[in-house]
């Protein structure tokens, strides 16, 4: 028996195939957390080894995809912490009432926001993501780009479904208007 919560030789396989199925997900979500790729990197190895130690947890397997990326998250929003304790500059990072705030709004419609998947690799819109507001930019990501439900995020972020709700249509209303913005500029400097 492979469970990912068995003991070290059995679970270490299921938990490998686990992450083999989410690191591209798990790094794009700590590259778009810190802003910068070494930082991500770091982020994301420290959650993986956290995932690994605590895999015993996991109770259900299923559940092992919403599970690390919870670990991520939280593991990030410690490594916040960690840093305003130091006194340190946390400039790329979210602090932790940005965090606590960028899990509060959420649409449940992905009706006409189903544009962001068709254009995830365009540049344009990984520029006007990175403009959100870091409190609701987690909660776009987590929900628009990677997919999870509205009780998966309000999960990973300890946060009731109804702040959730509300902070992803204020990141879905804020990347319309940076987008809508930038094709505005972009029209009135061809004109000229």
């Amino acid at each position: 028996m492979d469970s990912i919560s068995g003991a070290a030789p059995r679970g270490t396989g299921a938990f490998e195939d686990l992450l083999s199925a989410t690191m591209d997900s798990l790094y794009r979500t700590a590259l778009r957390l810190c802003g910068e790729p070494d930082d991500a990197q770091d982020l994301l190895q420290d959650a993986v080894l956290r995932a690994f130690e605590h895999r015993g947890q996991l109770r259900a397997p299923e559940a092992g995809r919403s599970w690390l990326f919870r670990i991520l998250v939280r593991t990030h929003l410690n490594r916040v912490r960690s840093k305003r304790r130091r006194h340190e500059s946390v400039e790329g990072d979210l602090s932790e009432g940005e965090f606590e705030a960028a899990l509060a709004d959420w649409s449940t419609e992905r009706a006409a926001d189903d544009w962001l998947d068709r254009l995830a690799g365009n540049e344009r819109v990984r520029r006007a993501v990175d403009e959100i507001d870091p409190r609701f930019r987690v909660v776009l990501l987590l929900s628009d780009v990677e997919e999870f439900s509205q009780r998966e995020v309000a999960g990973m972020l300890d946060l009731p479904e109804g702040t959730v709700a509300s902070r992803l249509f204020r990141a879905r209303r804020a990347l319309r208007e940076i987008l809508s913005r930038d094709a505005t500029d972009a029209a009135s400097r061809k004109v000229i």
